[in-house]
Order: C-alpha cells, then sequence, then structure tokens
C-alpha cells in the first residue's frame, strides 16, 4: 500500500518514523497543537509553533505535494531555504521547524515512477577494445607486450557476401518465427474470448459486490482516522486552560450633560385615599418602593439625578472570555463586556406604582387606587427612551468602573479595554497588554456542518464553583500586610448538543419563513454550568472553538445555549457589513 513517510531526523522525535496511508491524505498539519496530525513535545520542541507548517496534497495529482508555513514565528525551511507561501515538496526533502529546530524528511513509499531517475547512457568500459563490422581494430601502442610498436595488426574484418547473407537468414528466420506466434495467439484468442463471454454477467455483479465492500471499508478507515483526532475533555482542559481568562466588571449610569450618576427614584409608600385615609401602596411593610414610568406602551424605571431619592442604576458581577490572538485580544459575550445594553435585572419583589407624566405622583385607577407595576424583565439601560425616541443621541450613558481580566492561577489581574461589541449577537471584543505572547485558541466555524449529537466541552467561571484563595506575603516595606486573593481556576464542563437553532433571514418555502426567535444558537445538554461563566469557550471534539456559551435556562429541566463563533470571527474583520 502506498503511503507518505516521515522520518524524524532530529528533536525529541529523532530516529521515529510515521506513516500515512497515501489514498486518505489530504493535508497533515505540523506543530505543538493537540489536533496536529503530526505533534511535537510542548516543552523539549519549544521552536515549532502550535500550527506551524502544513502538508498538503494536490487534488488534481496525488502524487504532486506542497508544504506552506502557517505564520510560524520562527519559519520553516525546506532544504535549508526559508519557505514563503507555498513550496513543492518532493521525495527526499528535508523540513526544518525554525532556525535549529526539528528536521524531518519527507518520502513516499513506494517511490512513484515518475521520481525515478530515468538510466543513464554508459560510454564504453575503460581497457576493453570495440570491434566494429567491416572496420580495422586501433593500432595497439609500443607499451603491449611481445610485440613491435609499429607492426600492423591482423585484421578481423568480414566480406561483404557474408554480411549479406547473414541478413537475408535473419530476415527469413524472422518471418517464420512470426508466422508461427500469430498462429498460436490467435487459437488463444478464440478461446479466451469464448471463455469470457460466460463469465462477464458474473464478474460484473462481483465487481459491484467488491466495490460496495470497498466503499464501505473507505468510509470506515476514513472514520476510523477522524476519530483517532479527537481529544479528551482533560486534553483539551490541559492545551488550553491557559487562554481561558474571568473576566470582572463594573459599571454605573451617568446623565451626558451633568456627569452625575443616575438612581432609580423611589417614593414614600403611602397614597392618601379619597376620603382622607391614608394607606400603603404596596403592602410590603416597606416604607419607600421603586416608581416607574410609561414611555409609549413600555414600563420603565423612573430616573432621577438624585442621589437621596433613589437607588443607583448599575452592576458589577463577572464572567468568562478566551484568548483569541497572541497579542491579547479576548472573546467574551456582549451582556460581560457591554452589560449595560443587555437587560437590566430588578429584584422581581419590586414591585411600585407607574408615575403620573404630568404630576409626578401615583396614578390612579378609576376607584381612585394607585396603579402598581412588577418591574420590566427586558430593560436596556442603553435603550431608555426616556432620553428621546430610539436612534437619537440620548442624554444617559454608561461609565465603566472597571474591567479587569484574571488569568488562571494568577491573582493579579490585567486591565482590560472594551474594543468593540456585536451587533448581530452576544459577542463582545476586549483587550489586554500583556508583556509576553499570550496563549490562544483555534477558533473554526463548523456551524454549517456540526451535527446534534456532537459532544462538546465548555470552561468557564460559573459562580456555582468554589473559590480557591490564596495568601500572599508581602515584601513591600511601606506594605507589610500579607494579602488574600482569589486564585482563578477555570471550571470543565462535558455534554453534546442537543438541537441546532438557526434563524433565517429570507423567505424559504413555499413563502413562509422558518426561523428561531432567540437567533443562530446551540442548544446543550450540559447543566453545571451557570451565572460567571457566559463568554467561556466551546470547544468540539478536536480541540477547536466553534462556541460561546451565554444563557442557561431552568424549568423542570436544565439546559444551556452557545453563540456560534462565527459571530465573533466576524469581529475580527475590518470592513465586514455583517458584523456592523
Amino acid at each position: 500500500m502506498e503511503r507518505v513517510v516521515l522520518r524524524h531526523l532530529k528533536g525529541s522525535k529523532a530516529s521515529q518514523l510515521e506513516e500515512f496511508p497515501l489514498e486518505q491524505f489530504a493535508e497533515l498539519t505540523i506543530g505543538r497543537d493537540p489536533s496536529a496530525g503530526v505533534r511535537f513535545d510542548p516543552d523539549k520542541d519549544d521552536l515549532v509553533g502550535r500550527q506551524h507548517a502544513r502538508i498538503a496534497r494536490d487534488a488534481n495529482d496525488p502524487y504532486r505535494f506542497t508544504l506552506t508555513d502557517l505564520n510560524s514565528r520562527n519559519g520553516t525551511f525546506l532544504n535549508k531555504l526559508r519557505v514563503v507561501g507555498d513550496r513543492p515538496l518532493q521525495p527526499g526533502d528535508v523540513i526544518q521547524l525554525g532556525a535549529g529546530g526539528p528536521e524531518l524528511q519527507f518520502d513516499i513509499d513506494p517511490l512513484p515512477a515518475m521520481y525515478v531517475k530515468a538510466t543513464r547512457l554508459g560510454g564504453a568500459v575503460a581497457g576493453v577494445a570495440e570491434t566494429r563490422v567491416g572496420a580495422p581494430p586501433a593500432a595497439s601502442g609500443s607499451s603491449g607486450s611481445g610485440g613491435t610498436g609499429n607492426a600492423p595488426a591482423p585484421t578481423n574484418s568480414i566480406g561483404k557476401a557474408t554480411v549479406e547473407r547473414m541478413i537475408g537468414e535473419t530476415r527469413n528466420q524472422g518471418r517464420r518465427n512470426m508466422f508461427a506466434v500469430l498462429g498460436v495467439a490467435a487459437a488463444l484468442i478464440i478461446g479466451v474470448v469464448g471463455y469470457n463471454r460466460l463469465q462477464a454477467d458474473k464478474l460484473e455483479e462481483q465487481g459491484g459486490k467488491t466495490k460496495a465492500r470497498l466503499d464501505s471499508l473507505g468510509k470506515a478507515t476514513g472514520r476510523a482516522g477522524e476519530l483517532s483526532k479527537q481529544l479528551q475533555p482533560a486534553e483539551i482542559a490541559a492545551a488550553h486552560s491557559p487562554a481561558v481568562v474571568q473576566v470582572d466588571f463594573s459599571w454605573k449610569l451617568t446623565h451626558r450633560g451633568s456627569g452625575g450618576q443616575v438612581y432609580h427614584r423611589l417614593v414614600p409608600n403611602v397614597i392618601k385615599m379619597r376620603d382622607g385615609s391614608r394607606r400603603p401602596i404596596v403592602d410590603n411593610g416597606r416604607q419607600m418602593v421603586p416608581a416607574y414610568v410609561q414611555v409609549g406602551s413600555a414600563i420603565e424605571p423612573a430616573l432621577t439625578l438624585d442621589q437621596n431619592a433613589g437607588e443607583p442604576i448599575g452592576v458589577s458581577s463577572r464572567g468568562s472570555g478566551f484568548v483569541v490572538t497572541s497579542n491579547g485580544f479576548i472573546i467574551t459575550n456582549r451582556h460581560v463586556a457591554y452589560n449595560w445594553q443587555t437587560w437590566y435585572r430588578f429584584n422581581p419583589n419590586d414591585v411600585g406604582p407607574i408615575l403620573d407624566g404630568r404630576t409626578g405622583q401615583p396614578m390612579l385607577d378609576e376607584g381612585g387606587n394607585p396603579v402598581v407595576t412588577r418591574p420590566p424583565g427586558q430593560w436596556i439601560p442603553s435603550e431608555t427612551k426616556q432620553a428621546g425616541p430610539k436612534g437619537d443621541i440620548g442624554d444617559f450613558q454608561a461609565r465603566v468602573e472597571y474591567l479587569y481580566v484574571r488569568f488562571p492561577k494568577d491573582p493579579t489581574p490585567f486591565e482590560a479595554a472594551n474594543v468593540r461589541p456585536s451587533q448581530r449577537h452576544d459577542v463582545a471584543l476586549i483587550k489586554v497588554d500583556a508583556p509576553q505572547a499570550l496563549s490562544y485558541v483555534n477558533m473554526e466555524d463548523t456551524y454549517d456542518k456540526t451535527r446534534q449529537g456532537d459532544a462538546v466541552t465548555v470552561m468557564g467561571y460559573p459562580g456555582v464553583s468554589d473559590e480557591v484563595i490564596t495568601v500572599i506575603k508581602s515584601r513591600d516595606m511601606f506594605n507589610r500586610e500579607a494579602q488574600q486573593r482569589i486564585l482563578p481556576d477555570p471550571t470543565l464542563s462535558t455534554g453534546n448538543i442537543g438541537k441546532i437553532l438557526r434563524a433565517a433571514d429570507t423567505e424559504v418555502r413555499d413563502g413562509f419563513i422558518t426561523l428561531a426567535p432567540g437567533g443562530d444558537t446551540y442548544q446543550l445538554t450540559i447543566n453545571s454550568t451557570g451565572g460567571g461563566n457566559s463568554g467561556g469557550p466551546m470547544f468540539d471534539a478536536f480541540g477547536n472553538v466553534i462556541g460561546i456559551y451565554f444563557a442557561g435556562k431552568t424549568t423542570d429541566a436544565q439546559i444551556s445555549f452557545a453563540i456560534p463563533i462565527r459571530y465573533a470571527m466576524e469581529l475580527l474583520k475590518i470592513g465586514d457589513p455583517t458584523a456592523r
């Protein structure tokens, strides 16, 4: 069976041999990534990138290959020359991963005929004389033993008549042999044709069955090769947990003109009835209750700048994220990095009156009773209509108090900066400036080929997980107090894709529109996550990030949801109209 052979010449795998069946070979990634087809030791071969180089087979010519450098930091060399773009790769070529890095030799076994050198036509062997018909041999030199230097050599010629007779006999013998062979061949052909006609139908039937078996075997072999590349959840965690980060955030709503903080207005929990008596607006024992206003058909919290008349509008919480570039770009949820652009969470028990827009007092129904309401479930601070029609520049804006990124096993956070939110889904891009290159994950958009039931792994920092605390002894003479800090440690959850929800942008089939109201999402069977896990990566079985965890839902059962990674990849592009 034909196969591609890689002989390791230098590096931690020196003297090892790796073989790949040629008929199944499409492309091969070389690097330290767990998903690489040729995987190097992450510690010993530190000149090799995670995805360093790729060997690809020409789809039109099965014996033609190319070598491509995958933007590796240390470069790829082919026969001591640095690879730029795609370079043809032939049997016997030596590939080096980084200057001074591991070397391996590329071969095909058995060697295809196209790579075998043509037979060279050799000259006369030294010391052997060449005798030509009808010509005397060359005169011997004076160094010959027992002869005289000028004596003529004896002739070795053949007469003309003799030569013509020999040619005639050779032609006659050739004709006799040819007729004999043709006679035998004709007899054989007649017999074979008759036999073949009898066997044709049988062979055709057997050939069909054989082809079916070979097709089935090919599919099984391909499936086995695919399964061999899949990783266990423990391998995914070991390879990618350094890139999974905790994101802490805090913001407050402010008034654009004055810069003052905005509060949710509270009013006294008492109302004067028409008969002059007084009674509570809400019978909950509170002295003050939150007030609301009606803007159009929507209910919103009554906003005020009086700090003595309300509770501040703002949030301090945390989520998760993951590094996607070595220079510090991080993907998380929009409701983590831009929390004021999502639903604001009220206490569901904060029942209060609706205020009259003219008097500022509680509205009364026809019976003279105050009109009360529960807090809105889908109010978005950045979209408040109290500042004017939607789309106008409002009087309220969010002020970020802090946005911190914490890496695993490191108690000291980095300050992060917001870069851009997605306008299409719950995704955002933030960035940290780190003094060294960061570990990052590999994203792959598989939304169009992911199947129900595929295994997935989610990592993040759910609040339900127990915290790990570290005590840091100070060496600062101006602050000798020991510091107690939380040591971030990501949690791993495994499950499967229970359902794939797809939103439709256009009409389909007979004018009907088929869509998922929640947008493009994966519904997961994972139920060990929760608040704080938002923005964490969802890996497929090959260690690629294919989704972003963003929500959970609990009724009589618990399920969770992830966003296809394509919406995160849009944020890394500039000028992409779908990302705005």
